[in-house]
């Protein structure tokens, strides 16, 4: 009888390796394990054959070490949220190289091995900030009740003196938040304001050669700077049946919103989903994929099989956004994508599949077997992106004409 001590090719106890159908990626490092229903916790990382078993990702992440080819096994539950739910209290930066990460979960399009950012709202209440001693003080009801951490970077409402100013909480009471200001200087005020966890994105993956399976990323914090759920700055990263989403109200009408920023080369996205059709998008020019972050150029990024899904009547929202005409120092290429906008049960023919600037380098090619409805043209631009066959079915029911 084998041991559940054993450690199969893998590295990982017949538990772990028995819970994954299609095996697990050979890595070179050492497993560790994510269980946010914290059932497994209790059992011992020996039996699960791993290093160790946290609560979050975040902290499994902190036990890696950059270039060893560590790997991080999430064990998603699949009944309630605290079971197949990380949370992440404030952005962070994933710098390291070389880990492999794998969602115990059956991946795709809303998959339960997610990763999702912290709940905390205080709405409509009269705060008084004293700059002096670092705290924001309410009279009634409770900071705790409404989800505050220590460790969480918060955000004040687009109202009033502190209007979009950021603080990170050291300590939490019931009437009292203390914290150290980040990018701004808090006023000394009283005013009615609303305050939510700050998140320009989720993670940031600066490292390089990361590979990411079965994962859902999804910022749901709204306010009008959390933008986005994954940016990748890094070299050479991979997803695999993977989810990116943003679905706060607020945001949805700012510029800068996205769903995945991609300012980075030779990264690949294989059977991934980005974007909902659920949240509106509206009256700004945003994308789903945003392609670069400034004149930095990126390039030989590739799509395969992948979703981009969005829900607007507006024709300044696009599914791709590049940000700027210096962005695509290379080709980025889409290889049997689909491209869905839907509004109210009826296709939108306004909008154009392709919005920024005009890349005056490479350019995006879409090979035969993309398709997309709800888009009247690929790009307003005319002349950088590139499809080498038949047009998918454009808005107004009729063949959209290659570029």
């Amino acid at each position: 009888m084998t041991s559940v001590f054993a450690k199969s090719k893998h590295g990982l106890g017949p538990y772990v390796e028995g819970a994954l159908a299609d095996g697990l990626p050979v890595i070179r490092g050492k497993w560790y394990g994510v269980d946010p229903g914290g059932a497994y916790i209790a059992t011992g990382p020996r039996e699960m054959g791993l290093e160790g078993i946290y609560p979050d990702l975040k902290s499994a992440y902190g036990v890696c070490t950059s270039g060893a080819g560590d790997g991080i096994v999430f064990l998603s539950g699949s009944v309630a949220s605290t079971t197949y739910s990380s949370e992440v209290q404030a952005p962070f930066a994933w710098s390291k190289w070389n880990i492999s990460v794998v969602g115990v979960a059956a991946g795709g399009y809303n998959s339960r091995a997610r990763v999702v950012s912290h709940s905390a709202l205080t709405s409509a209440v009269s705060l008084t900030v004293a700059v002096t001693a670092n705290t924001i003080t309410r009279a009634a009801n409770s900071f705790i009740t409404d989800g505050w951490k220590v460790g969480m970077t918060g955000v004040f409402d687009t109202s009033g003196t502190n209007s979009n100013k950021t603080f990170t909480v050291t300590a939490v009471s019931a009437l009292v938040l203390t914290g150290t200001v980040d990018t701004d200087t808090l006023a000394n005020a009283t005013a009615t304001h609303t305050l939510c966890g700050y998140f320009p994105y989720l993670i940031d993956i600066s490292g390089s050669n990361n590979r990411f399976y079965d994962m859902y990323f999804i910022n749901e914090a709204s306010h009008v700077l959390n933008v986005g759920a994954i940016a990748i700055s890094g070299n050479r990263n991979k997803f695999v049946d993977c989810h990116f989403n943003t679905v706060g109200t607020l945001q949805s009408a700012a510029a800068g919103q996205y769903d995945l920023r991609v300012s980075s080369s030779e990264c690949q996205f294989v059977r991934c989903w980005i974007g909902n059709n659920n949240v509106a998008r509206s009256g700004a020019a945003n994308g789903n994929l945003n392609l670069g972050l400034s004149t930095t150029q990126i390039g030989q990024d590739y799509f395969e099989d992948c979703y981009i899904l969005s829900k607007s009547a507006t024709s300044t929202h696009g599914a791709i956004k590049v940000i700027d005409a210096a962005t695509l120092g290379g080709w980025v290429v889409f290889k049997r994508c689909v491209f869905l906008n839907w509004d109210s049960g009826n296709v939108t023919a306004g909008n154009v599949l392709q919005i920024g600037a005009t890349p005056n380098n490479c350019g995006i090619l879409l090979d035969p077997g993309c398709a997309w409805v709800g888009y009247a043209a690929l790009s307003a631009n005319e002349d950088r992106v590139f499809t080498a066959g038949p047009a998918g079915a454009a808005g107004t029911g009729g063949l959209a004409l290659p570029n």
